[in-house]
């Protein structure tokens, strides 16, 4: 997955003042790691993790609908303002992530390539 593309992809959804995707160890047997999206919204916007998720359920590809989804006040970043995307990935899941299996919620592949 080209994170870049994903979080272009994700900035279209208005609510959001920057988004970063990352992964994050993966809870379950097999899967070494799940994909965890950061954001911090605008100023202006309110969203729950719950629609941010169903709007990338609805927008991006199957394999780029993040698992974990966290709003923060502010991203960690370097003296040149990139995002140190290693050290979300270390926070991991934290309390304050939401989790789309915790919440009951599914995705099929069939679903999103528009075959219910």
């Amino acid at each position: 997955i080209s994170s870049f593309e994903v979080e272009s992809a994700m900035m279209k959804q208005g609510a959001l003042a920057e988004v970063v995707f990352h992964t994050v160890p993966a809870a379950q047997a097999g899967v070494e790691e799940d994909i965890k999206a950061t954001a911090i919204l605008r100023p202006d916007a309110a969203i729950t993790e719950l629609a941010l998720f169903e709007w990338a359920r609805d927008n991006l590809p199957f394999f780029a609908v993040p698992r974990f989804i966290e709003f923060r006040d502010e991203l960690p970043k370097t003296p040149t303002q990139k995002v140190q995307k290693n050290l979300l990935r270390e926070a991991g899941v934290t309390a304050d992530t939401w989790d789309r299996e915790a919440a009951g919620i599914r995705i099929r592949r069939e679903r999103l390539a528009g075959t219910n």
